[in-house]
């Protein structure tokens, strides 16, 4: 593969798969945005509708309340033998815009008294079940209840006892018919033969009645609602399958009944639907649109991935081919192409130096592999620099004995004698870093070792008012090691923190044992170890102290490793540094 194919092939996927990605994420994102919308829409459409029932029925539930009261419901009493109670009825319904069917009124044994319409009176009342009695107490509730069931409703019917006026009990029954016609209208008007349809269930799930382009559906006499959502109380939106309509997938707005205070309603339900075929109608308008500007943006991705693969790759190529010459022998630079990116031409102008400067390098190159090999042969004299360093000692140390040396001379002296000393740590620490001895393994109290450690400072610690002390969980803390070495670790680490504390400081080495390993630490209240600084703290000539030179850590480590633990660096309780040591569990060696 190329690297103008490579390039082309990059650019036009990552177009490619960014247009992709945002159009789907466009395209659902505002499909949800609009499911929501009109999921809410239809929340409230069917709450609306809900409300404007409830308040039909509480109405009538009303004129229920206020009719069985009248002086003239007194005539059942009578057998309304002047038709003055038949009359009134009649002229109720007449006043109601015929929302009732009809109007009865019946004595205690159910038979009709009085009727809006003639041919009722002298039947008997109406055999009917599930009676929901609403309202009141005793004589003052009232129930209600369907002339039959399904889609075959014919209308509402309300009873009411009527109360004996010039006694105790009951005297006969009112009955009222709503037209269901006039529940139908309600559904109709709500979605005004539009695209929504609107059912009214009761609180079993059954089918009550439907607006008119439902009501044509064959199957809807037989539709059961059990597995649709139907809430306690309040409202709820959802996607649900349209089969049982003749539908795919409906978005449904339900809402249950709330009653309209006092009416506490019949708990039945409304369910607002819509297809999603005309829901999501904008969304795939809007998808067609997008897949048209996707195409035609494709095409231009196309030539500007072409055009600007070749734009990159043309001075690659060229460069390719200076470096062919070059190897043949033929200095001369290339040059910049015509048309180059900014970032191109850098690169030219890079490679130019780079190739100026091949020249340059040569002789240096030589001259750092002389310096290296001087290196290591100086390496391997510094074994001799400690005679050379005892000759000097013992030449100051007689000089130091002469009678009539004064204070200057004293001072040089001194001086020789410091820096002899210091040099001599030096060369040590070099060594020891270098070529570490081996530890020899022995059983020993860790506890004990640190004690011999601490009371080695204690004089420093004393000059300086640091609180040293040792924390252990047992006296009794076997490790199998080195004891020597194990005084260097606890010294170099001990001493690294009393560099660092200020006077009154505190310095405490802690010691635990738990079921996996050993732990031991060093921690201080001083200044801590900065986090860039941690993964450093150990390599060769790392030193934050000044004047350190930055090999003490470096020992400490390759001890530590040499016996099998782990040093780590962290953070005290008192915010200062936390060295942390941790050894396995180990078999005695002997």
């Amino acid at each position: 593969m190329t690297t103008r194919s490579a390039l082309f092939r990059l650019l036009f996927w990552t177009m490619l798969g960014t247009m992709t990605v945002v159009g789907a994420l466009s395209f659902f994102q505002f499909r949800s945005a609009l499911q929501s919308e009109i999921a809410g829409n239809l929340r409230f459409g069917a709450t609306a509708m809900m409300q404007r029932i409830d308040t039909f029925l509480f109405s009538h539930v009303e004129n229920m309340r206020v009719w069985r009261g009248l002086e003239v419901m007194q005539d059942i009493r009578v057998k309304d033998v002047d038709k003055r109670l038949s009359n009134f009825l009649s002229n109720l319904r007449a006043g109601q815009d015929k929302v009732y069917d009809v109007l009865l009124c019946t004595d205690v044994q159910g038979r009709v008294v009085a009727a809006s319409e003639a041919s009722y009176i002298g039947g008997n009342a109406p055999s009917l079940s599930g009676w929901h009695t609403v309202l009141g107490q005793g004589l003052d509730s009232i129930s209600v209840t369907l002339s039959s069931g399904g889609l075959g409703t014919s209308a509402i019917v309300l009873r009411s006892a009527i109360p004996n006026a010039f006694g105790e009990g009951t005297i006969g029954y009112l009955y009222a018919f709503l037209d269901w016609r006039a529940v139908q209208d309600l559904l109709d008007g709500a979605v005004n033969h539009g695209a929504r349809g609107l059912l009214l269930a009761d609180h079993g799930g059954h089918v009550l009645g439907a607006s008119a382009a439902l009501r044509t559906q064959q199957n809807l006499r037989q539709l059961r609602l059990d597995d649709w959502d139907l809430p306690v109380e309040g409202a709820t939106s959802y996607v649900h399958k349209g089969t049982g309509l003749g539908y795919g997938e409906l978005l449904v707005g339900v809402a249950t009944s709330g009653g309209s205070p006092p009416f506490e309603g019949l708990g039945w339900h409304t369910l607002m639907i819509e297809p999603t075929t005309v829901s999501f109608g904008p969304i795939w308008a809007l998808l067609w649109a997008m897949v048209g500007v996707f195409m035609v943006t494709l095409l231009a991705g196309l030539w500007i991935s072409s055009r600007l693969s070749d734009r990159i790759v043309s001075p690659i190529v060229s460069l390719t081919e200076f470096t062919r010459s070059f190897r043949q022998g033929q200095p001369s630079l290339p040059e910049i192409p015509s048309g180059a990116t900014s970032e191109v031409g850098e690169l030219h102008r890079a490679y130019t130096e780079m190739i100026q400067a091949l020249e340059q390098s040569r002789e240096q190159v030589v001259r750092a592999g002389k310096l290296a090999v001087v290196g290591e042969m100086a390496a391997i004299m510094a074994h001799e620099v400690r005679t050379p360093m005892g000759i000097l000692r013992s030449s100051a140390q007689l000089l130091q004995r002469e009678p009539d040396l004064d204070e200057r001379q004293r001072e040089l002296i001194g001086f020789i004698f410091s820096e002899t000393e210091r040099l001599n740590r030096l060369v040590t620490l070099l060594l020891e870093c270098a070529r570490p001895n081996p530890p020899h393994f022995m059983l020993h109290d860790v506890p004990e070792i640190v004690d011999s450690v601490l009371a080695l400072l204690e004089s420093r610690v004393e000059r300086t008012g640091v609180t040293l002390s040792r924390q252990a969980d047992g006296d009794d803390i076997l490790l199998s090691c080195d004891r020597e070495q194990m005084m260097q670790v606890f010294l170099n680490l001990i001493l690294n923190a009393l560099s660092f504390v200020g006077e009154g400081g505190r310095v405490r080495v802690s010691t635990h044992r738990d079921e996996e390993a050993l732990w031991i630490s060093v921690a201080d209240d001083g200044p801590g170890v900065a986090l860039e600084f941690r993964e450093h703290i150990f390599d060769p000539f790392f030193s934050r102290r000044e004047g350190g030179i930055g090999l003490g850590l470096t020992i400490v480590q390759q001890i530590v490793q040499a016996h099998g633990g782990t040093l780590s660096v962290g953070e005290s309780a008192w915010g200062g540094a936390s060295f942390n040591l941790r050894f396995k569990h180990q078999e005695p060696v002997t």
